[in-house]
């Protein structure tokens, strides 16, 4: 038999006086939900933050608007108790005072994409060319998998899968491994990169890195390739900053993509869900406001 809401509490021995407590506020949230043409059982992380960003509107302190949450909280869990959905999006929320960087300027995908493809790999020199198609296959890992310097440095010949159409990021001491999808035109261009221009340019190297490294070369060397792409890239869109600017890019757009941020979480190896939750700031309007106060407890 289906409980309410009502009666969930009482099974969950909470007293007269929070069951109404938390009847109002829930009815408050359900009330506000169906404002924005959704409900309860359809409403996500991102959405949420939304209905923060209201209470904040109507002067809500921080500990009220945890208030808030706490009866929400349960209402999700009786949702849950009941089939209605599966998942609680207010497990570990909570307003705190805490402040976040506001991110600007960033680049948009198709921004991104003129940047690979602006990228020159052609040159009189057998060498120098070779680095340079490196340089656009470490480029396109950057504009399309967002991938890290420390990735790009622990990258190796096994964790490419062009039979598969992926490749796998590994982990470091600050990001989770992951397996993602790979362009088609990326693709292309790594069987060729695998097949020969990684040979030439291990052939002329004269340093005895480990030889499944995909980019060989130590870690200073990997950086100083990133500062060079970087460096020559500046020369076709002057706002881009650096490695940093391309992947806080990457990352927002993957927000405006997905309604879903725990899987922008994974596409971007985040370990915890509050270094993704930062880029939020730029894909609601204004949300900065709201990501200045608060943040996700793991």
């Amino acid at each position: 038999m289906k409980h309410t809401f009502t009666s969930y509490l009482y099974d969950k021995k909470y007293s007269e006086h929070t069951i109404k407590v938390y009847l109002l506020k829930s009815d408050r949230f359900i009330a506000w939900a169906r404002s924005q043409h959704s409900s309860p059982k359809k409403i996500t992380y991102k959405k949420l933050l939304q209905y923060i960003k209201y209470l904040r509107s109507k002067k809500y302190k921080p500990k009220s608007i945890n208030g808030e949450l706490n009866a929400i909280k349960q209402y999700f869990n009786y949702l849950i108790s009941e089939n209605y959905r599966g998942d609680n999006p207010t497990e570990g929320l909570r307003v705190k005072g805490e402040c976040k960087k506001v991110l600007y300027n960033l680049l948009s995908n198709d921004a991104l994409e003129d940047l690979y493809y602006s990228y020159p790999t052609r040159h009189k020199n057998r060498l120098v060319q070779a680095s340079l198609q490196r340089d656009k296959i470490l480029l396109g890992f950057m504009v399309y998998q967002g991938i890290t310097s420390q990735e790009l440095y622990r990258l190796q010949t096994e964790h490419i899968l062009l039979m598969r159409g992926k490749m796998i990021i590994p982990s470091t001491n600050k990001s989770n491994s992951r397996e993602l999808e790979l362009k088609a035109w990326q693709m292309m261009e790594l069987q060729n990169y695998i097949n020969s221009t990684r040979d030439e340019i291990i052939h002329y190297s004269r340093t005895t890195q480990d030889e499944q490294q995909f980019f060989y070369g130590s870690k200073p060397q990997i950086n100083g390739i990133i500062t060079r792409i970087i460096k020559n890239l500046k020369k076709y869109n002057a706002e881009l900053r650096n490695h940093n600017h391309i992947r806080s890019s990457v990352i927002v757009n993957w927000i405006k993509q997905y309604d879903d941020l725990r899987k922008v979480q994974y596409l971007a190896g985040h370990k915890h869900i509050t270094s993704t939750e930062k880029y939020l700031q730029d894909d609601l309007e204004n949300l900065h406001e709201i990501v200045n106060t608060f943040h996700p407890i793991n």
